[in-house]
């Protein structure tokens, strides 16, 4: 986990730029205390199965992957992730998009229980 972890907000989106074990840390860490969402474990599995995403995004030309939402996710709130972006860039990058309902302040916190820094942008 060396590398470098950056959390942004951007035209009402909070962005979290990191290396795929932060942000694989980060996501566990919100299913738990927001509970389970479609959208949460489905991201979990694109990032669990990075390199096959990946390519898979590369031959289609795709800069971002949305995970599966669920109607019901989505009526209720509980959507986390709206979109992730997956970078090799001499190490797996994860940059992902949170859902217009999910607060820059609550990442933040959960950065800081899994004691890690952020730099803002």
């Amino acid at each position: 986990m060396s590398g470098q972890v950056k959390l942004f907000r951007q035209l009402g989106y909070v962005y979290l730029r990191s290396p795929l074990e932060v942000a694989l840390n980060v996501l566990r860490k919100l299913s738990e205390l927001r509970g389970w969402s479609e959208d949460l474990s489905d991201a979990i599995r694109i990032l669990e199965n990075f390199d096959t995403f990946y390519e898979f995004m590369k031959r289609k030309h795709k800069e971002y992957i949305a995970p599966r939402k669920s109607e019901s996710d989505l009526l209720a709130g509980r959507v986390v992730v709206d979109k992730l972006k997956l970078e090799v860039n001499g190490e797996r990058v994860v940059t992902l998009v949170f859902d217009k309902r999910v607060r820059y302040e609550e990442v933040l916190e959960v950065l800081r229980e899994l004691g890690l820094e952020s730099s803002t942008a």
